[in-house]
């Protein structure tokens, strides 16, 4: 058995198998603080949310904090802003624990492998606050983490037919990241601190505009940063791409797509240019895809 769990900035995922179907969970990476009074907990044994008591306060959590703002004012908050944990906030990061546990069962047996992704990393061989934390929290829970990319994620997850060849972005909500993988081995990475947040959910011309001209900005920055490492070299046939992420659910977003490729003229020759059509659990198929190729490794090298 194995997992994958997807670690964004605004929501957490797994996904695991169980039996002959796919099982995954979700949860949004925020919360809300409401008055402590009778009338509130008489709303929230209504709808039956769950709640942490804090000093006059009560505290709702993930998809309990957006149940309530549907209903009555009250300002729903990230835990991770830019994908960053909040330095010195201990409620967060006890908040960020219940958030864990909520996606991720315990494991089914000791150091069942889970292929993870980082929130708000932007170097993948460097440790940092975030990638302690998070790994510490899935060991408690008995698993053995593996360290993925989503652009690498993006890559397993929807270029099986390609060979796990090709060119993976992910367009997160605080950050967008691009990966090269050939044979399912990643040649170069680049993360880049821009989030699609801001404009994932205009409608009008002129945010059509900004839609493209964002996509122009990040592959061009993109593009740049994999040739000053020598990424391109290892393509010498055509490359399938695939990208992932809110902002890619547009229904127009193919066409943006299309048109921001070609403005940004990346140096390779394209196979197929496609949308993941999960939005939710794209990332995390390719988390879980990895686990499974690393408990394949663990068998060959047992053997």
């Amino acid at each position: 058995m194995s997992i994958g769990l997807d670690l964004g900035s605004t929501q957490f995922r797994s996904l695991r198998r169980h039996g002959q179907r796919l099982v995954g969970r979700n949860c949004p990476c925020a919360f809300a603080m409401i008055a402590d009074t009778a009338t509130n907990r008489r709303m929230i044994e209504r709808d039956d949310l769950p709640f942490l008591e804090l000093d006059r306060e009560l505290v709702l959590i993930g998809d309990a904090a957006i149940a309530w703002s549907d209903h009555a004012p009250v300002a729903v908050r990230a835990l991770l802003p830019d994908g960053k944990l909040p330095a010195d906030d201990g409620l967060a990061r006890e908040l960020l624990a219940f958030l864990i546990d909520a996606v991720l069962p315990p494991a089914t047996f000791p150091r069942e492998t889970c292929a993870m992704t980082i929130p708000g990393e932007l170097f993948s061989d460097d440790s940092g606050i975030e990638r302690d934390y998070f790994t510490q929290l899935v060991k408690q829970r008995g698993y053995e983490p593996v360290i993925i990319g989503q652009g690498m994620a993006a890559v397993l997850a929807e270029l099986g037919d390609a060979g796990f060849s090709g060119i993976g972005i992910s367009l997160g909500a605080s950050q967008c990241e691009f990966a090269l993988v050939h044979c399912g081995a990643e040649q170069a990475r680049c993360s880049i601190p821009w989030g699609a947040s801001d404009i994932a959910d205009h409608d009008t011309a002129e945010n059509d505009q900004i839609i493209t001209d964002f996509l122009v900005e990040l592959l061009i920055e993109a593009g740049m940063r994999i040739s000053l490492h020598d990424g391109f070299r290892v393509v010498s046939r055509p490359v399938s791409i695939v990208c992932s992420g809110g902002l890619a659910q547009r229904a127009d977003f193919e066409q943006h797509l299309q048109m921001a490729w070609q403005r940004a003229a990346w140096p390779i020759p394209v196979r197929a240019l496609r949308v993941a059509p999960d939005a939710m659990y794209t990332i995390a198929r390719g988390c879980l895809i990895q686990a499974k190729l690393e408990l394949q490794a663990t068998a060959l090298r047992a053997a």
